[in-house]
Parts: structure tokens; C-alpha cells; sequence
């Protein structure tokens, strides 16, 4: 992860707009949370082109992001497609950030109950592979938002819980198509 922060911190300082060959999502070094869900669809969005697609797993690698229980994870397919670059990627935290893949019909919501720690930063990112933007939300354990309400292409939302508990992350779709998403819990 150290190697990827300081190649895409070297990226934001050279106020370059396009892609580093060899890395392919330029995100804030400081919202891992983002990488890692732009880095999902990043990679559905390379299943033709295995070079890609396997600088793409690299980098979620290095991110140390491994799917949340009890979900389907499309990386090991995705991984039989790649062609992986020959360096190891450097490894990034012990437990990393959670993902999940998932697919929203149109009009529909998704409610996904996590707790989190007080006294601690939590973040939730979600990202969609197409243009389709879904409504996103955290809630509270009293139903209130903890962060503005808003359309989600790549959105992220961060706090700090004063207790720990049960937030609600909501996540709708009121476009006329199906809208698939990667929500990464950290």
C-alpha cells in the first residue's frame, strides 16, 4: 500500500489527469475506503483486457481488501481471467477494508445493517462500474443520516460513532435500470 500511496501522492502533485500506466485508480491516499471501491469497478470494467484487469486485482491487493462473510465475491473469477503482473504486491494492513459486490433493480433499495466501533473513524464507500448513480445513505440507530444524503458514482461518507453500535447503509436505485455496485465497509 506504501508504494501505491506514494506513486498516486506523486500523481496528485503533479496535478497529472491521466492514469499512470501501471496503476489504475489515481484516489486520495487518505480515503482508502474509495480506492478500494473504485478499484472493484475498475476491474468488472477490464474483463476484457486480462493486463489490465490484473494490474487492477494488484492494486486491490496491495489494498489488503478481502470480501465480507457471507457474500459472493467476484475477484477469484476475475482472478482466473487476469494476467497478473510478475511483481508481488505489497502488502497493506492485516484486516484491510470489507467489500461486497452487489446488483440493485430499478426502483429498489438495499438495506445492509454493520456496527461500528465508538471512538473510532469509520467510512463506507461504494462505487458503480456505469454511469448509473445510486442514492446513498448511513443512518443512525435513530434513522438519521450521518452524512448528507446524495447520488453515489464514487461517494464516500466517514465519522466518528461516540458509541458503538448499529448504523444502516441505504443504497437505492431510481433509475429504469438494474445498477450494480461495490460498497466497501472499513
Amino acid at each position: 500500500m506504501k508504494r501505491a500511496i506514494l506513486i498516486l501522492a506523486c500523481l496528485a502533485a503533479s496535478g497529472c489527469a491521466a492514469r499512470a500506466p501501471d496503476i489504475p485508480v489515481a484516489y486520495d491516499p487518505s480515503q482508502p475506503v474509495v480506492a478500494v471501491a473504485q478499484l472493484l469497478a475498475e476491474a468488472e470494467a477490464a474483463q476484457n483486457d486480462p493486463k489490465r484487469l490484473g494490474v487492477a486485482l494488484a492494486a486491490l491487493d496491495s489494498m489488503g481488501a478481502r470480501a465480507a462473510p457471507d457474500t459472493v465475491d467476484p475477484v477469484p473469477v476475475w482472478r482466473s481471467k487476469a494476467r497478473m503482473p510478475r511483481t508481488q504486491p505489497f502488502r497493506g494492513r492485516v484486516l484491510g477494508p470489507a467489500y461486497k459486490a452487489g446488483m440493485i433493480d430499478p426502483g429498489k433499495s438495499v438495506r445492509l445493517p454493520q456496527l461500528f466501533d465508538g471512538g473510532r473513524a469509520a467510512r463506507v464507500a461504494v462505487a458503480t462500474p456505469v454511469l448509473t448513480g445510486l442514492d446513498f445513505t448511513v443512518l443512525d440507530r435513530e434513522a438519521k443520516p450521518v452524512c448528507p444524503p446524495g447520488k453515489a458514482r464514487n461517494r464516500q461518507c466517514t465519522w466518528t460513532p461516540l458509541f458503538s453500535g448499529r448504523f444502516e447503509i441505504v443504497l437505492s436505485n431510481p433509475s429504469s435500470n438494474a445498477a450494480g455496485y461495490y460498497l466497501v465497509i472499513d
